[in-house]
């Protein structure tokens, strides 16, 4: 780091550990899961909320003189990309979305009619997640790899910065961790884990009366709030804190509450927007449980404490709530985003009939033998008929 005539705030520095050691221990989980679709939920995770701390403690170093943009950033496209990836997280709505409507059109998505157009991943026929807001993501790889690594090497030289331990200690540490949370790592990829299935979108939306300003704020929202209920779930069983020798620590239980803020500013930004039937239900019902809550000194202030914890992302200045205060805004972040999910899952309906069994076969047997999209789309109607009847394709090459 460059020196500074500045004098910077202990707490700042420890926020940035905080939330990079964060992302690096996920990484860590990541590596210890095995089913495809929890993994893709966690890479999803990483890659909406890495370049958010990446952007914010580059800007905060940058204007406290203690970094050169050179020396932060291994390339100006890996710069470009987090600030285009933070907007994308941060504050892009789903009202009039660019971003949405691209993904809408190179997914082929037509809400009214009787196609296969989403992916939906469940379990015993409970919804985990779609491949709606992932679609662009999962070209991704390499910038979910060079923002990981980012993270990964930035929280090395923090920590050994702020307390003195060596990287070989550091590893030490956060493998120890892991080993301990094996049986809760189990538990969070089954809790994610599922099986991925062509659907249609006009048959998951089929039973409800919803806008599609609505259906497009379901399939893009929804992952996330689901990851982050699972993921605070998961951290939730076992508290990980790592006290340092000057008496502040690293909390990985308050990163998470800081990405639940986020995440409720984000939301909150939709629903003041999306001028719908189902929004203003949905936000009616949550400003009566979060506003009207008597039983906590947090809940008429709730908004207002939940952004102080959301402004701690850009770390010029931590706020610290007293703890009472915390626990409050906290159990209460956790009623707003499982009433998010309960509304969003009351307005769908997942459930495999013969033809969708049967088109996922077809889908399969295609992928297992390398037939293209393209291919496919091509020879639609030719494929189809001939795996219905043989349960074999005689392909035209």
């Amino acid at each position: 780091m460059e020196n500074s005539s500045i004098k910077i705030d202990i707490h700042s520095l420890y926020e940035i550990l905080q939330d990079n050691f964060s992302i690096a221990f996920l990484g860590k989980v990541l590596n210890k899961i095995n089913n495809i679709e929890a993994k893709i939920a966690i890479q999803e995770f990483i890659i909406d909320f890495s370049p958010v701390l990446i952007y914010e403690a580059y800007l905060f170093l940058k204007s406290n003189n203690l970094i050169e943009e050179n020396k932060f950033y291994k390339s100006k496209e890996l710069k470009n990309k987090v600030e285009e990836y933070r907007m994308i997280t941060a504050k892009k709505k789903v009202k009039e979305s660019d971003y949405i409507k691209s993904i809408t059109e190179k997914m082929g998505i037509i809400l009214s009619e009787n196609v296969y157009d989403i992916n939906v991943i469940s379990s015993n026929n409970q919804v985990k997640g779609f491949n709606f807001a992932e679609y662009k993501k999962r070209e991704e790889k390499e910038f979910l790899e060079m923002c990981y690594s980012t993270n990964l090497e930035f929280s090395k030289v923090t920590f050994k910065e702020l307390t003195g331990i060596s990287e070989i200690d550091y590893n030490n540490i956060i493998n120890l961790i892991i080993e301990n949370k094996t049986e809760d790592i189990e538990e969070l990829e089954k809790s994610l884990a599922g099986n991925r299935y062509s659907y249609k979108s006009s048959k998951l939306f089929g039973d409800t009366n919803i806008q599609d300003d609505d259906k497009f704020f379901i399939l893009y929202r929804f992952n996330t709030v689901n990851t982050i209920i699972e993921l605070k779930n998961f951290l939730n069983k076992n508290k990980i804190v790592i006290d340092t020798n000057n008496g502040l620590s690293i909390n990985i239980d308050k990163f998470i509450d800081k990405i639940i803020a986020l995440e409720i500013d984000v939301l909150g930004r939709d629903i003041q927007s999306l001028n719908t039937e189902f929004i203003k239900n949905l936000g009616k019902k949550l400003d009566e449980k979060m506003l009207n809550n008597k039983k906590t000194k947090a809940g008429e202030n709730f908004y207002q404490l939940n952004r102080k914890l959301r402004n701690n992302i850009h770390y010029s200045k931590i706020e610290e709530l007293d703890k009472d205060i915390y626990c409050e805004v906290v159990n209460l972040q956790e009623e707003y985003l499982y009433k998010v999910h309960n509304e969003m899952e009351n307005n769908m309906h997942f459930s495999l009939d013969e033809e969708d069994i049967l088109m996922n076969k077809f889908f399969y047997y295609c992928n297992e033998n390398n037939i293209s999209e393209e291919e496919i789309i091509e020879n639609y109607n030719d494929y189809y008929t001939q795996y219905y009847f043989k349960k074999y394709i005689d392909r035209k090459l």
